[in-house]
């Protein structure tokens, strides 16, 4: 009966539903004159935290001071800022790329959230996010946010050589980028557990 365990496995692996989550993008309603165009920003949550109608983070992630040095939280799967500029790596600048569970890309990754899930998919309250290279700090009132201060050690986008950025403003609207992968039908279960059992006669007949 052994060789039944790997289908019998397969078909378990099929029926767990992934992890569903949800993206919140930037959508800019005004560009201040100290600041630059083309600002981007994406939060992914886990369904749960969104579930859970407001969320506080306050975490860093410092790798280069020995382990452990990740957060724990499930909550914040990833964190993404940049401005679009053609003469920066990529078209990126001051980007910052926070991934759950993920070394950070520069020094650090420094996290902090107070956040309403807003009905209609959008979200208010305080985001900051600071890589070692680049910081971001917004603030949002009944769900239009204001850029506070955003800074970088790049030549580009809020660069160094400037006064730090402040006065733009946007709002973070939220999708689904994932939804639950339902159960497998009973036909394809069926269909694991006929190919199993059809696999073991035919290790049974050789032996005979």
């Amino acid at each position: 009966m052994a060789p039944i365990i790997p289908y019998l496995f397969a078909a378990a692996l099929l029926a767990q539903p992934a992890q569903a989550a949800v993206t919140y993008s930037w959508h800019e309603v005004g560009t201040s004159p100290i600041s630059p165009p083309g600002l981007n920003m994406e939060l992914v949550f886990s369904d749960d935290a969104v579930a859970q109608g407001k969320l506080e983070l306050d975490f860093v992630n410092m790798c280069d001071l020995g382990e452990p040095c990740l957060d724990g939280q499930d909550s914040l799967l990833s964190l993404r800022y940049w401005y679009a500029e053609p003469w920066a790596d990529e078209g990126r600048a001051n980007y910052i790329d926070y991934g759950h569970r993920k070394l950070p890309a520069h020094y650090f990754d420094r996290i902090r959230l107070n956040l309403t899930f807003l009905p209609g998919g959008l979200l208010d309250g305080y985001i900051y996010a600071n890589d070692g290279n680049s910081h971001v700090e917004i603030a949002s009132l009944g769900g239009l946010f204001t850029v506070v201060n955003a800074h970088s050690d790049e030549p580009f986008g809020c660069n160094y050589f400037s006064d730090p950025c402040s006065g733009s403003t946007g709002y973070l609207a939220g999708a689904s980028i994932e939804g639950e992968v339902p159960e497998p039908s009973s036909v394809l279960l069926a269909g694991l557990g006929l190919a199993a059992i059809g696999f073991a006669r035919r290790r049974r007949a050789r032996r005979d």
